[in-house]
Order: structure tokens, then C-alpha cells, then sequence
């Protein structure tokens, strides 16, 4: 933040997501659904679309979109990868993993995020930048670690 490169109201932002992470998880952990995550998933985004629409049709127009092929293959794309194949590696993860573990792979996005913007966009990484990725690597190792191994390493 000294430098200027970062906003209050983006480390705000970041800590809110952050927040609404660790709940969605706790919540999972004490309020599993019974019946399909599909189904679930699928009432909550609907829900959650149908509260941001009010304010969707208000703050932008309807006549700005331009229907194109670039617009169809965006679209197709934030559905098929974006939703569905997201949801299903998120499923697989809960299913195998436990929801714990599962969270603690979300940690692994930003440091993804900046492979891939180093691959794609030809963005520099800083040598901090790859010094910032050993403590998510070590964390995602100490929560997802099976628990027989640190079970055996504390009784030595």
C-alpha cells in the first residue's frame, strides 16, 4: 500500500471474500445438504441471480449488448468452464476430500493466477512474488496431509 499499487477498498474486498470462505465452509461442515449439490448449487444461484437483477437492469441497458460470436463463445465459456466443469471439480473435491481440504486448494488461485499471467499476458513475477507462494504451498500441504502421517510424527 506504501507504494501505491494497492487500494483499501480492494484489501477490503479481498477480506470479505476471505470471510465469505471460511463461513461457506464451516456451514457446509455443519449444514450439509441432504439431498443433491446439484440441486442446491442450482437454488442458490438462482437466488443469487435473482437479487443482483433489479440492480443489473438498473445500473446498465439491455440495448448495450451487441449480439456477436465473440459474446456467444464468452458466454459459452463462463458457463460450461466458469459454472459447470468449476462446480464439478468442486463436488469431486468435497466428495473426496472433505470440505476442509477442499478450501484450502482455493489458496491455490492466486498463485495460478500468476502462472497464468506470467503464460498468457507475458507478465513479470517478482522474486517475491515466487517467495509469497512457499507459505500457500506449505498451509495446503499441513491441511490436506493425510491425517496418519502427522498422527505418526507426533508420537516420535
Amino acid at each position: 500500500m506504501s507504494v501505491g499499487s494497492d487500494s483499501a477498498h480492494g484489501i477490503l474486498f479481498t477480506l470479505a471474500s476471505l470471510a465469505s470462505i471460511v463461513a461457506g465452509t464451516v456451514l457446509f461442515k455443519l449444514l450439509a445438504p441432504k439431498g443433491s449439490l446439484w440441486i442446491g448449487n442450482g437454488i442458490q444461484n438462482i437466488a443469487g441471480g435473482l437479487a443482483v437483477m433489479p440492480f443489473a437492469f438498473a445500473l446498465s441497458s439491455v440495448s448495450d449488448i451487441v449480439p456477436s460470436i465473440r459474446l456467444a463463445g464468452a458466454f459459452a465459456f463462463l458457463v460450461l468452464g466458469g459454472s459447470i466443469l468449476a462446480y464439478l471439480l468442486w463436488f469431486h473435491l468435497l466428495k473426496v476430500c472433505g470440505a476442509t481440504a477442499a478450501s484450502a486448494y482455493h489458496f491455490l488461485m492466486p498463485p495460478l493466477g500468476m502462472l497464468f499471467a506470467y503464460l498468457v499476458l507475458g507478465e513479470h513475477v517478482e522474486f517475491r512474488d515466487l517467495v509469497g507462494i512457499v507459505p500457500v504451498a506449505l498451509g495446503i500441504y499441513l491441511v490436506t496431509r493425510p491425517a496418519a502421517a502427522a498422527a505418526n510424527r507426533s508420537m516420535t
